[in-house]
């Protein structure tokens, strides 16, 4: 009865590292993102409505449906020195899938308003790094396959400005991102006007990100501690199944590992 309860003992102990390991997530794809440092800022006034924004507009690949993991943005405290301020950020349809003509439509599948710390400094750039926590409207919703959304944030607290790169020659500022998964670039646009320029010859990228993953199916790895925790359990139990074997009466069976 001893052995019998050690036993179980035993199995129970060396199982704990694989029930509280669980799989190890794999890091989110990167889908959009700007291929080159900011430039400058476009001053961005307090207040507003889903009207006043600044947006991209994008196609999403054949693989999915896919899952928002996370947006990045590039801000700059401007000239304002608050320490906090709100941004709401909304995932729309789109007028069109033209490229240089496609921008939200009054569609919103998903909206969230983020509370973040500023600076309290002027003129400091800063980025928001928002994760399902942070938007769990947008993160809740699944961008369908080779279909077009346009990401928008608009109604910033405090008059701030984003962080854009300039100086573009029109019709190339879509290959100004990096894209992945078979994301396509459709539009940057500002108050949902297409192809958003600055000054005659300079058409900016915004400094968003998007950051996702295909919904189904899951991509989880197994975490480091199962495997080893998978070793050790074998290991040990051949080892038990010696010691039980060589308890029984006639039994000659060497207990050495």
């Amino acid at each position: 009865m001893r052995s019998s309860s050690a036993a179980r003992n035993t199995i129970a102990l060396l199982a704990l590292p694989l029930l509280v390991a669980g799989p190890a997530k794999a890091s989110p794809t990167v889908y959009i993102a700007p291929s080159e440092a900011s430039t400058s800022n476009a001053t961005w006034t307090g207040g507003g409505t889903s009207l006043q924004n600044y947006g991209i507009a994008f196609t999403t690949g054949a693989s999915g449906p896919f899952a928002i993991e996370g947006i990045n943005l590039g801000l700059n405290s401007s000239s304002s020195t608050a320490t906090s301020g709100s941004l709401t950020f909304a995932i729309h349809g789109t007028n069109n899938s033209t490229p240089y003509s496609a921008v939200a439509n009054t569609t919103a599948y998903a909206t969230d308003t983020v509370s973040f710390t500023m600076p309290g400094t002027a003129s400091t750039n800063f980025t928001l790094n928002l994760v399902a926590a942070d938007l769990p409207n947008i993160t809740a919703y699944q961008l369908l396959s080779s279909s077009s959304y346009a990401l928008i944030a608009y109604a910033p607290s405090q008059s701030i400005g984003i962080q854009r790169t300039t100086g573009y020659a029109n019709g190339t500022t879509n290959a100004k991102y990096t894209v992945a998964g078979g994301f396509t670039m459709l539009d940057t646009f500002r108050n949902s006007s297409a192809n958003y320029t600055n000054t005659a010859n300079s058409y900016p990228s915004l400094h968003f990100s998007l950051l996702g993953s295909a919904s189904a199916p899951s991509t989880a790895v197994p975490g480091p501690l199962s495997v080893l925790g998978a070793l050790a359990g074998f290991r040990a139990s051949r080892q038990l199944r010696k010691r039980l074997r060589a308890s029984k009466p006639g039994s000659t069976t060497s207990t050495t590992a």
